[in-house]
């Protein structure tokens, strides 16, 4: 099916010179002698791009473009305006208001056909990357999600229904150990609700500009022992204890305590699932021009250039390399409280030589 195109001008010649250009070149077209009917036309064909000129009686052309942004049908269509100003005022107006492009008049047909594809292929490339990225989080947040709901489910549904059906036969100790496993997939399913509820909550305040100036507010004192507890607790549940070694600077931080400690818990954690024990994962922190530095170092299986460019949830990574389990949070999670915070963030990895991340956050003055 071939590319629909709407001619928005009011000079008849003109208008007709560019729909036989681009009729020859395949693309489905429409035209409007004005502004309003331009508009109409845009709301009920729904073209992939539209040619509009700036000079028109009663609407002009940043009035069409200003009544197309308004309207959800036609908001996100490539706009190209067509005109014999090309004054500086005229141009930055337009590009504020959203257009994409500029077709000067007099114009060639080589002129029209090249402003023509440019925006159609952009807009091709950028549905077609769009799809991909769609594609893979679908993917990712199908997979590991069901995986690791999948496990525990299967372990309280079985163990709970042998105790309801065989529990006249069954020893005491038996049924302990029943409801111990049963109660440690309950567990590990609480740390995967509580971990996504985590992720949209930061996704939720990202849009809320009052909650978050609030939060903005907040400080957390004395990070040295924050940190210290939070560290020491995880490597504990992990066996990891020997492995860890700390180097703190104590300060206060304008970040709510909780969210720093959901930052270093999901970084650390991730450090932890991804290198081997037995091998060294250190925890730094320092101040700098009133800035806490942290880094989180490890000497674990790392990561490409390719897979730090494109983290983003549900993303987990050598699943074939890593044994370990999860939904691939950990780091989204880290990246959204950093920037609601006005940290800054940074991945230093090879593939097989660890990986150290380095995260800036302010401290109060």
């Amino acid at each position: 099916m071939s590319e629909k195109i709407l001619v928005i001008e009011d000079n008849l010649q003109v208008r007709e010179n560019i729909v036989e250009i681009l009729e020859t070149e395949g693309y489905e077209m429409f035209q409007a002698e004005n502004g309003a009917i331009g508009v109409d036309i845009a709301r009920k064909k729904q073209p992939d791009l539209i040619i509009c000129d700036i000079m028109m009686p009663q609407m002009d052309g940043f009035k069409v473009l200003e009544e197309l942004r308004r309207n959800i049908l036609t908001v996100n269509i490539p706009f190209i305006f067509l005109t014999a100003k090309d004054t500086r005022d005229d141009l930055r107006k337009g590009m504020q208001m959203g257009a994409d492009d500029y077709i000067s008049k007099p114009f060639s047909i080589e002129e029209v056909i090249q402003a023509v594809e440019i925006r159609l292929n952009r807009v091709k490339e950028f549905k077609r990357r769009s799809e991909k990225k769609l594609n893979e989080l679908t993917l990712n947040l199908g997979a590991p999600i069901a995986k690791e709901i999948s496990e525990p489910l299967r372990a309280v549904i079985g163990f709970s229904s042998m105790i309801l059906t065989e529990q006249n036969q069954m020893p005491k100790n038996e049924i302990i150990e029943f409801v111990s496993l049963i109660y440690n997939a309950g567990l590990k399913l609480n740390k995967i609700v509580l971990k996504t509820m985590l992720f949209y909550r930061l996704e939720s305040l990202s849009l809320q500009n009052g909650d978050i100036q609030d939060l903005h507010q907040m400080i957390t004192p004395d990070i040295n022992k924050i940190t210290e507890d939070v560290c020491n607790e995880l490597a504990n549940a992990y066996n990891r204890s020997e492995d860890l070694k700390l180097s703190l600077e104590s300060a206060e931080l304008l970040i709510p305590e909780q969210f720093y400690r959901d930052l270093i818990k999901e970084m650390l954690e991730n450090a932890i699932l991804y290198s081997p024990k037995n091998s060294l994962i250190k925890v730094v922190t320092g101040i700098e021009n009133e800035k806490m530095h942290i880094s989180i170092i490890d000497e674990g299986i790392g990561m490409s250039d390719e897979q730090i460019a494109d983290i983003g949830a549900y993303m987990q990574f050598n699943k074939d390399m890593n044994q370990q389990s999860g939904i691939g949070l950990g780091i989204t999670i880290a990246k959204r409280i950093i920037k609601l915070f006005d940290g800054s963030f940074s991945i230093n990895s090879k593939q097989g030589m660890g990986t150290t991340v380095r995260i800036i956050l302010n401290c109060k003055k």
